[in-house]
Protein backbone atom coordinates (compact mmCIF):
# COMPACT_ATOMS: atom_id res chain seq x y z
CA UNK A 1 0.00 0.00 0.00
CA UNK A 2 2.84 2.44 0.51
CA UNK A 3 3.95 2.04 -2.56
CA UNK A 4 0.94 2.77 -4.47
CA UNK A 5 0.45 5.93 -2.46
CA UNK A 6 3.73 6.99 -3.50
CA UNK A 7 2.96 6.26 -6.90
CA UNK A 8 -0.12 8.16 -6.99
CA UNK A 9 0.60 10.42 -4.51
CA UNK A 10 1.80 13.27 -7.02
CA UNK A 11 -1.66 13.03 -8.60
CA UNK A 12 -3.68 13.49 -5.22
CA UNK A 13 -4.91 16.96 -3.91
CA UNK A 14 -3.07 17.93 -0.36
CA UNK A 15 -4.39 16.59 2.58
CA UNK A 16 -4.02 14.08 5.18
CA UNK A 17 -4.36 10.53 4.26
CA UNK A 18 -4.93 7.53 6.54
CA UNK A 19 -5.05 3.53 5.18
CA UNK A 20 -5.65 0.70 6.95
CA UNK A 21 -4.82 -2.77 5.60
CA UNK A 22 -6.78 -5.78 6.80
CA UNK A 23 -5.40 -8.91 7.05
CA UNK A 24 -7.16 -10.18 3.92
CA UNK A 25 -5.02 -7.92 2.10
CA UNK A 26 -2.47 -10.58 1.69
CA UNK A 27 -4.38 -13.11 -0.10
CA UNK A 28 -4.96 -10.72 -2.68
CA UNK A 29 -3.22 -10.02 -6.07
CA UNK A 30 -1.55 -7.07 -7.03
CA UNK A 31 -3.95 -5.73 -9.45
CA UNK A 32 -6.64 -6.69 -7.77
CA UNK A 33 -4.93 -4.09 -4.38
CA UNK A 34 -4.25 -1.77 -7.36
CA UNK A 35 -7.75 -1.35 -9.10
CA UNK A 36 -8.82 -1.36 -5.66
CA UNK A 37 -6.58 1.64 -4.15
CA UNK A 38 -7.23 3.63 -7.17
CA UNK A 39 -11.42 2.97 -7.36
CA UNK A 40 -11.35 4.22 -3.35
CA UNK A 41 -9.68 7.34 -4.51
CA UNK A 42 -12.04 7.99 -7.54
CA UNK A 43 -14.86 7.67 -5.09
CA UNK A 44 -13.40 9.93 -2.55
CA UNK A 45 -12.52 12.44 -5.44
CA UNK A 46 -8.86 12.67 -4.54
CA UNK A 47 -7.30 12.76 -7.91
CA UNK A 48 -6.36 16.58 -9.67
Amino acid sequence: MRALFREHSKNLKDGSYVFVAKVGLFDSSHEKLQNDFIKVLKNAKTFT
